[in-house]
């Protein structure tokens, strides 16, 4: 009993400490099984190349046909950009021979005009023949020699006439005057802009201290009801301070709309004036 207990000990130590296997420890069988091994190894070595042979292959074949698109959609392009080019140059054509019959019909208008204008000036010319050739008869060479002579001397006494193109002294300074009104206008308008852009500006600010007020008086009236009479005292100096900055700037915006509406009163008379002014320029450059 003690024998067979040993031995079952050994046996189960040895279970124990032995890994998962065949339950043959046959030579023949284990060299079978490390043949095995090494074919399975083999064969799944190539395996994975074959697969990545394959693999590769299709992706050689994928971008073979990723580059074959690509070059005919490009072609596809490059032939679409070339007919779009070739169709620009067609319109632009077509608008050039339009162009050139537009002219050429102006040009035929304006021929036939001069035609028409030399074929007067023709008619003019024979008319003027008769009319000399009638004179001649009438009138001796002695009273065309007189009149000769009087017509020069008309013309001599033409060319000592003096003559100037200057404007007079009265529309020089008329036209000062305009010059001078302008940047009146100018300046009085940026004087209007500017008083009316400051009113509203204190406006605003009036406004905004107007609805600040009724809020610190109620908080005063319930600093005061709740005995806090330090909050209610602080917020009576700015109620007081606001107070006395709305009628300052009250004042102050009573101030700028006085002036502002005497600018407006200054620049509608100075544009009165200065149509006056431009009537009478326009009136003297007619006459001159």
């Amino acid at each position: 009993a003690d024998k067979f207990r040993w031995k079952l000990e050994e046996l189960e130590k040895e279970k124990n400490s032995l890994k998962f296997q065949l339950p043959s420890r046959h030579p023949s069988i284990s060299s079978f099984l490390d043949t095995f091994v090494i074919q399975v190894q083999a064969a799944l070595h190539w395996a994975s190349d074959h697969r990545v042979r394959c693999e590769e292959m299709q992706l050689w074949h994928e971008n073979e046909q990723k580059l074959w698109r690509s070059t005919y959609q490009e072609r596809i392009q490059v032939s679409a950009t070339k007919r779009n080019q070739l169709f620009q140059e067609k319109k632009w054509l077509q608008k050039e021979i339009e162009d050139l019959r537009a002219r050429l019909d102006i040009l035929e208008a304006k021929d036939q005009q001069l035609r028409r204008e030399i074929e007067e000036q023709d008619r003019l010319i024979q008319s003027q023949d008769c009319e000399l050739t009638a004179l001649l008869g009438c009138v001796s060479l002695r009273e065309l020699q007189e009149i000769s002579k009087a017509v020069g001397d008309t013309l001599a006494s033409s060319y000592q006439i003096p003559f100037s193109l200057d404007l007079p002294e009265t529309i020089k300074s008329l036209q000062e005057k305009e010059q001078s009104f302008s940047m009146s206008i100018k300046e009085t308008t940026a004087k209007v802009c500017t008083s009316q852009k400051l009113c509203s500006t204190l406006g605003r600010k009036v406004r905004d201290i107007e609805t600040q007020l009724p809020a610190l008086l109620e908080a005063k009236m319930l600093a005061v009801s709740g005995h806090n009479f330090g909050t209610a005292k602080d917020l009576t100096e700015e109620i007081r301070a606001l107070t006395s900055e709305k009628e300052g700037l009250e004042g102050l915006l009573n101030e700028l709309l006085v002036l502002n509406a005497r600018n407006v009163r200054k620049l509608e008379r100075i544009k009165d004036d200065y149509t006056r002014l431009k009537q009478e320029l326009e009136q003297g450059e007619t006459a001159f």
